[in-house]
């Protein structure tokens, strides 16, 4: 089966590289594993590479610099800005794409909410640990019939 391609989007570049760390350790090819850190880039590059997995963050986009949402012309940005944005882009592009939230935020939050209602395949909680990230890819491969569920 051929190796899945991971999209990590969060504008924490440390939980980018945790999740990363996590992948990697579990032998995904680095060249499989694409990183960004807003959601203008995650769009582009979930277009470019058409990841089957994304790792996505519920609040991605919120901490930005007030005037973020116009461009330089002060015209409102058409493209997504939230998480919640950037999962509805994704699924219209590609149903079947499995989208893990990585969040600060309580499960009872209406962003977590609406994700999980979404089809989202699991919310992870921030900080995000190595293991987590372990245990959520191995059930991502049993879910999708990859032979190669855990390391041993």
């Amino acid at each position: 089966m051929e190796e899945l391609r991971y999209l990590i989007v969060d504008d924490s570049p440390t939980v980018r590289l945790t999740v990363k760390q996590g992948l990697l350790q579990e032998k995904v090819p680095a060249d499989h594993i694409i990183e960004v850190g807003s959601a203008a880039d995650a769009v582009t590059a979930f277009d470019r590479v058409h990841p089957q997995v994304v790792f996505l963050d519920v609040s991605l986009g919120e901490s930005a610099r007030p005037g973020a949402d116009f461009d330089i012309l002060s015209r409102p940005r058409a493209s997504p800005k939230s998480g919640n944005e950037v999962a509805r882009h994704f699924r219209a592009r590609d149903p079947s794409v499995t989208i893990v939230v990585c969040t600060g935020n309580s499960s009872d939050d209406p962003r977590v909410r609406e994700l999980i209602q979404g089809g989202a395949f699991q919310v992870l909680q921030k900080p995000v640990r190595l293991p987590q990230i372990r245990e959520v890819l191995r059930q991502i491969r049993e879910e999708r019939g990859d032979g190669a569920a855990s390391s041993p």
